[in-house]
């Protein structure tokens, strides 16, 4: 295979933390420019890439053909315009798409004007997003349709012949296909110019998925002391660096339990989603790598603390030195900003190891050879541009003595199970009413109530203040010793908090997970107690006062009754 006299040129689009970028920049490409809004991710780009750059807006730059034209002409455009917009994480995939469809088409102008100039320098163009971008992106443009008439026209162009394939030409593809140790679908489309076509990247795919185990086993513990110990990247076997000098890694980021046992019942006990692995099953890939950092949600990452804390710092999020090895980037990367800014450039960027396959199928159209893992070169960032850039590591066990408080009109719901298609709720207002929130303007008042079904179609029935009595009376009746007992236990174990639900809200907002007040600890504890002293028989005739079924779910019952009877 022939060479060129030039190394192949690349323009990131939306370059954020410079992903994208990365993979290319591996597989022998020269990045000349990365453009972005936001001024930290230009910064960690310019620091990785050795450029300058200042930033631009993709809508106003586009918007201008000559500022266009003022853009380098390079073999490769790439873009991952901003995917918040469709993803279904935001309002349940029910935001407006409009503003992602505009950014969408400012990238697409640019291209189609870089591809049909005479000459064209390009080779290939390819844009990534979120899966759902696919249904919102046409199969092909027009020139018209990218505002683009009078460009073609002066170019004798027809401007409704197609100046660009785009939702018709890619696919929706896995990150851990192609070696990232993170399951992440993302669509890509573009094409290599000469075929015409979005390359086929199977030729590039691995044969086993890499797993969170394989990642973090091959990685110095974030509790270890400064050392001098030589580390391989797990991604990147020729990169070694001494432990000290690996960023972002060595420092506690251990998570407050009013936090972690949020994200506990959210991802094993949510009301209508699927349940989850807590603490992160490490034998798979990861899960997604969010652009928000969080602690108490259920797409949280949270793993097991090297240091042995029961409660507080007992589970922790990843490093961002952890999560950056999760995407791809490897060792010698760095992220300017702090920990919460880190952590969203990492979650935004696009996978080196799917750029660095997209990377590969140009080398091959252009007759260049690929790259061997084994041949990549890396290079730390110059140490004076560091100076200014805030390293997380501290080497030390942190102090966890300020738990997060949360709004003092902050909504509570939660249930112990869910069984028979049903769950027994606690909750701070009054679910017969939206929106499903506490009235600001009046006293916290608490609620018992049985959640049938789920999604848009669920039925609510708030059992009344005292319901317990009758409750209890059916118990007994039904399920003789064995209920009166219950009942009996029930009494004795909880008969402090009986009656003090005025207390539950400020044990909720404080953030003091043991507080024996906190209606997340009282609801955990009153499933422990029924599961611990439900009488045998499953199932249990009730009223249709109660559920148009003529049985439910015995531990059901008792949830009721004591729900009922904690806030009575």
């Amino acid at each position: 295979m022939k060479d060129l006299k030039a190394t192949p040129q690349v323009i990131d689009f939306f370059c954020g933390a410079g992903g994208f970028s990365e993979g290319f920049r591996q597989q022998g490409f020269e990045i000349v420019m990365g453009i972005d809004n936001w001024p930290l991710a230009i910064e960690t780009h310019n620091l990785n890439h050795g450029l300058k750059d200042v930033t631009k807006d993709v809508l106003e730059l586009a918007s201008s053909v000559d500022d266009i034209n003022s853009l380098p002409d390079t073999e490769v455009i790439v873009g991952s315009p901003p995917c918040v917009l469709f993803s279904h994480s935001n309002n349940g995939g029910n935001s407006d798409k409009a503003p992602g469809i505009k950014l969408i088409e400012a990238f697409l102008r640019i291209v189609a004007i870089k591809k049909h100039q005479r000459p064209s320098k390009l080779r290939a163009w390819f844009m990534e997003n979120v899966p759902n971008s696919k249904n919102h992106i046409e199969q092909s443009y027009t020139f018209r349709r990218l505002n683009l008439e009078d460009w073609a026209k002066e170019r004798k162009i027809n401007p409704d012949t197609i100046a660009l394939n785009v939702a018709s030409h890619g696919e929706i593809l896995n990150t851990a296909d192609f070696g990232t140790p993170q399951k992440r679908d993302r669509f890509l489309c573009g094409e290599i110019v000469a075929s015409q076509k979005f390359p086929d990247l199977k030729l590039f795919k691995v044969k086993q998925h890499r797993t969170v185990r394989m990642i973090r086993s091959k990685m110095p513990p974030p509790n270890m002391g400064k050392s001098n110990k030589i580390y391989s990247d797990p991604n990147y076997l020729s990169l070694k660096l001494p432990a000290e000098e690996i960023a972002d890694h060595f420092y506690d980021s251990g998570i407050y339990e009013c936090q972690w046992q949020d994200a506990l019942w959210l991802k094993t006990n949510h009301g209508y989603m699927g349940k989850m692995s807590f603490p992160e099953n490490e034998d798979k890939p990861s899960r997604t790598v969010m652009a928000t950092q969080s602690a108490s949600t259920r797409e949280a990452l949270i793993y097991k603390s090297e240091y042995e804390r029961k409660g507080d710092g007992e589970y922790r999020l990843p490093t961002i030195r952890e999560v950056a090895t999760l995407m791809g980037f490897p060792y010698s990367y760095r992220f300017v900003g702090g920990e919460n800014n880190k952590w969203r450039q990492v979650g935004n960027a696009v996978s080196p190891h799917l750029s660095s396959a997209l990377a590969k199928s140009v080398r091959l159209a252009m007759g260049l050879q690929v790259i061997s893992d084994s041949e990549i070169k890396f290079e730390s960032v110059n140490t004076d541009k560091l100076k200014d850039i805030e390293n997380l590591n501290t080497f030390k066990k942190a102090r966890l003595d300020d738990p997060p408080k949360k709004n003092p009109k902050a909504s509570f719901r939660r249930h112990p199970f869910k069984d028979g298609n049903m769950t027994v709720t606690l909750t701070n207002f009054d679910p017969d009413v939206k929106p499903h929130k506490p009235n600001p303007h009046e006293p916290i008042k608490w609620f018992s109530s049985i959640f049938f079904g789920a999604g848009k179609d669920y039925k609510v029935k708030v059992i009344s203040p005292n319901g317990f009595k009758h409750i209890g009376k059916l118990i007994e009746a039904q399920h003789n010793s064995q209920g009166t007992n219950f009942i009996s236990k029930f009494e004795k174990h909880f008969h402090k908090i009986i009656g003090s639900s005025s207390k539950f809200q400020d044990a909720y907002t404080g953030g003091n997970a043991s507080e024996v007040h906190n209606p997340r600890r009282l609801v955990d504890e009153i499933g422990q107690f029924i599961l611990k002293n439900e009488p045998d028989e499953r199932f249990t005739k009730v009223p249709d006062w109660i559920s148009d079924k003529e049985k439910i779910p015995t531990r059901q019952v008792l949830t009721i009754y004591a729900i009922n009877r904690i806030i009575s």
